[in-house]
């Protein structure tokens, strides 16, 4: 197909939108008869069907959408039809991320946009917003805001064909659905920090503070930690970080406040600690599982503050509460293990101070199975 640049009148209207060109992010291949399309950021095979290939190879040389299904319709293609080809090809291409928008598109609502402007450990982040995707995200990052007219990083949200597009400074970043807004905000804006905040080492570890220390608490996936973390809040600890803490070069930590995001299977526990649980939007994650996002009544200023303790979450069906000491090597294995550093190599400097907190902080394990056991433990031995 080539392009085209008559307008069929008879287009639908969702059609007729699609003005903006969109650049391919996948390759295609004939292999043995087979149109077979290949995501190198997924590392994923599709099939399509001959009609679908054409559609991508007229959008590899630059046609827009609407003058595609002119261009079936001219070749013998129900108008209609055609319309609807060219929709669904793109709907799923932009879901699976095989393509996405040159460019940041007009608002095509009336109404003016939502403006939120967000500090994370040094960085200040704009986030505009279309009114009518504000919400609920803009609510999980509302106890971040600051008031200030300038920022070091623009992020813009629009809405095009049922999608949200993310931008940076003007660059296509990503697309999602608009449930999974608020977990992709989210991930961005932790990237943003890994990539231009300053730190020595950034540790997967939540961060509460008590006794004017932080007590980082590490664990695998379903182990645990953001359950615990609430629960801990309602038991009078400080909330520095669910899921990051940054160290300082002196081993000092500086936890990231992003608002803990429960997954559905957590509901019930967490609703002791956060009664209104239940109150919360759902938001999806990209895998499409339910969470919630927890946002803290108050949170702890993000200064930097020595560790006082490192506790590795191990959680078991009826196993008996116990906490007890970790060797460094064990401790050290522990925080290594998810670490970062800038330009994500972990040089000597940031080993050096690993090992200075581990060298002053008390380091443990926690096994147990109710909520109630640990952090009677974990009170008795950081308070």
């Amino acid at each position: 197909m080539k392009q085209d640049k008559a307008v069929d009148e008879t287009m639908s209207p969702a059609s007729a939108d699609h003005a903006a060109r969109f650049v391919t992010q996948g390759r295609l291949a004939r292999v043995r008869g087979q149109n077979i399309l290949f995501s190198p950021s997924q590392r994923a095979i599709f099939a399509v069907n001959d009609t679908a290939a054409d559609i991508w190879r007229s959008l590899e040389e630059g046609t827009s959408p609407q003058a595609i299904s002119v261009e079936m319709a001219r070749s013998g293609v129900d108008r209609l039809e055609a319309n609807r080809h060219v929709e669904a090809a793109l709907g799923d291409w932009q879901r699976l991320s095989l393509i996405r928008p040159c460019a940041p598109f007009s608002p095509s609502s009336a109404q003016e946009p939502v403006s939120q402007v967000v500090a994370v450990a040094g960085l200040t982040i704009r986030i505009v917003y279309p009114a009518a995707c504000a919400f609920p995200a803009v609510s999980v990052f509302r106890h971040l805001e600051v008031r200030t007219e300038t920022a070091d990083i623009l992020l813009q949200v629009v809405e095009h064909e049922g999608r949200v597009h993310l931008f940076r400074d003007g660059d296509w970043i990503l697309s999602c659905s608009r449930d999974e807004l608020p977990v992709m905000l989210k991930g961005q804006l932790l990237t943003e920090v890994l990539d231009h905040g300053a730190y020595e080492l950034a540790l997967h570890a939540a961060a509460l503070v008590g006794n004017e220390r932080l007590v980082l608490l590490c664990g695998n996936p379903g182990a645990g930690k953001t359950t615990l973390t609430l629960a801990l809040i309602h038991a009078g600890f400080g909330f520095a970080s669910d899921d990051v803490t940054l160290l300082d070069a002196k081993g000092h930590g500086v936890g990231l406040p992003f608002a803990p995001a429960v997954k559905a299977g957590a509901w019930p526990l967490v609703a002791e600690y956060y009664p209104d649980i239940d109150a919360v939007p759902i938001c999806r994650r990209p895998d499409r599982r339910r969470v919630r996002f927890a946002v803290p009544g108050q949170f702890v200023p993000p200064s930097p503050a020595p560790i006082g303790s490192v506790i590795q979450l191990r959680r078991g069906r009826d196993a008996k509460a116990c906490l007890e000491p970790v060797d460094p090597a064990s401790a050290l294995r522990v925080l290594l293990n998810g670490a970062s550093a800038p330009g994500r190599e972990l040089s000597g400097a940031a080993f050096d101070v690993l090992t200075q907190l581990i060298g002053s902080a008390q380091t443990y394990r926690l096994t147990y199975s109710k909520l109630d056991d640990a952090i009677e433990l974990i009170a008795k031995a950081c308070r």
